[in-house]
């Protein structure tokens, strides 16, 4: 557990020290409010393509832990590049490249560790809000280390935290094997594939992304609630930092606003989960995604930066709340081996078509209409998003993972312990014990079914 919480962490800090910072930093460069627009939006663009991309090569392929490994690497390297005196062009095709590789490690760190949790509602909270202070703790400290060395240094810290993810991705003693290894596998072994690990990705058209689509229209509702509500998301996380330097604002205040928003998710994030599981998803969606949307709102009338700073804290425990609902109803809403494709079409609905919708417009709007154009156009988005997805959720959302376990659920199940002593970590790789796997998985599995019904 050590390392997946280092993990998380390194997520959170990679979010802390560049991406929260890159407006201020394109403008640095001389870009105007248009172009940050144009860049970041390509970088978002780029991002959305990305996604499906590796969640299919985290669920069918190389697995989640190998993916989100080939992510960092490029997205550490072409990071520097934002640093050096290039041309314009040049910086940004880095800004895709890092937002490409950067973006989807929250996603397929999610897709390793999200299935293993005994009782996701609550312990996915306890892990994400180490990311949330990993990222508030890095904007802040960021902000008086950019104070004294300017802009230039934070894709050299970005770097840095890839890195760290890296070396912690390695060291996670979860994750599971792809669809193709098991199936490799169980042909080396002359048997067929367990009927909860086969899957009919491979043989789809649109791979697991069009498995996971496929007769599924309540995904896809979520999914346009998921597109509305980070409309209004993006357009904050994009266009406060230059409404707060329009207003006098450094770089200090700049990561004041980052980490206040970051730290806020935690109380955020532990509130959300704790509700989730006694009043349902879909009320914790609405009443955040309400309430973050109201917060954006006031930006349009708001003119000093103080009172941004408390508004931004308040609308980070808002977002904690929609990242708790969004996460765990894609969670339950997919079966196990889409699990990463799952995680990773949230992710590239939230930062990639809805930021490349709001960098490309927003731009625009800021240039031309101010904070009202922006800020307001995201509020109303957040509204009808928050409606949207309550209508969406309506019903029963079973675990849907617990039906095709190939992790054991490691993380807080105190029925099933001493059988998760001799249980291996994956069905695939072998484990301490005599017990056949089946065996093992079969006292598991009725250990893991107590416990809900008990809850239910």
């Amino acid at each position: 557990m050590v390392w997946v919480r280092l993990l998380y962490l390194a997520n959170g800090l990679s979010i802390g020290a560049l991406f929260g910072f890159a407006p201020v930093l394109l403008a640095s460069k001389g870009f105007d409010p248009e172009l940050i627009g144009f860049t970041v939006g390509l970088g978002s663009l780029g991002y959305t393509l990305a996604l499906p991309a590796w969640g299919h090569l985290g669920d069918i392929v190389s697995g989640p832990r190998r993916a989100l490994q080939m992510a960092v690497i490029p997205a550490g390297v072409f990071a520097l590049g934002l640093s050096a005196p290039l041309p314009v062009l040049a910086i940004i095709v880095c800004m895709v490249v890092v937002s490409a590789g950067g973006g989807p490690t929250m996603a397929l760190t999610d897709a390793m560790t999200v299935p293993a949790l005994a009782d996701a509602s609550r312990e996915y909270s306890r892990l994400r809000l180490i990311a949330s202070v990993g990222a508030a703790g890095g904007a802040v400290v960021c902000g008086f280390i950019y104070s004294h060395t300017g802009y230039l240094a934070a894709p050299v810290l970005f770097a840095a935290t890839m890195a760290m993810a890296l070396a912690c991705a390695q060291m996670v003693p979860l994750g599971r094997e792809s669809d193709r290894s098991r199936r490799a596998q169980a042909a080396a072994a002359g048997r067929e594939p367990d009927a909860g690990q086969d899957s009919s990705a491979t043989g789809h058209r649109f791979g697991s992304v069009g498995e996971a689509l496929s007769g599924r229209p309540r995904l896809v509702a979520v999914l346009i609630s998921i597109l509305l509500v980070h409309l209004g998301v993006a357009a904050a996380a994009m266009f406060i930092s230059l409404r707060i330097s329009d207003l006098g604002g450094g770089p200090i205040e700049v990561g004041l606003s980052n980490g206040l928003g970051s730290v806020a998710e935690v109380p955020g994030l532990m509130l959300a989960g704790w509700l989730a599981g006694r009043f349902g998803l879909r009320f914790v969606l609405l009443a955040s995604a309400a309430g973050f949307a109201t917060c954006l709102g006031s930006w349009v009338f708001i003119e000093d930066t103080g009172l941004i700073l408390v508004t931004r804290f308040i609308s980070g425990i808002f977002f904690g709340g929609v990242i708790v609902a969004f996460v765990l109803a894609m969670s339950r809403l997919l079966p196990f081996r889409l699990q990463a494709t799952g995680q990773t079409l949230f992710q590239a609905t939230a930062w990639g078509v809805a930021a490349v919708l709001a960098g490309f417009a927003g731009g625009v709007l800021y240039q031309n209409t101010g904070p009202a154009g922006i800020f307001g156009s995201g509020a109303v988005c957040g509204f009808v998003g928050a409606a949207v997805g309550f209508l969406a959720l309506g019903g029963a959302l079973e675990p849907a993972a617990v039906e095709e376990p190939a992790v054991a659920p490691a993380f807080g199940l105190a029925e099933g312990f001493d059988v998760l002593q001799a249980a291996p970590l994956s069905v695939d790789s072998p484990g301490p014990g005599t017990m056949p796997a089946a065996a093992r998985w079969r006292r598991i599995h009725a250990a893991l079914g107590r416990s809900i019904r008990r809850r239910q």
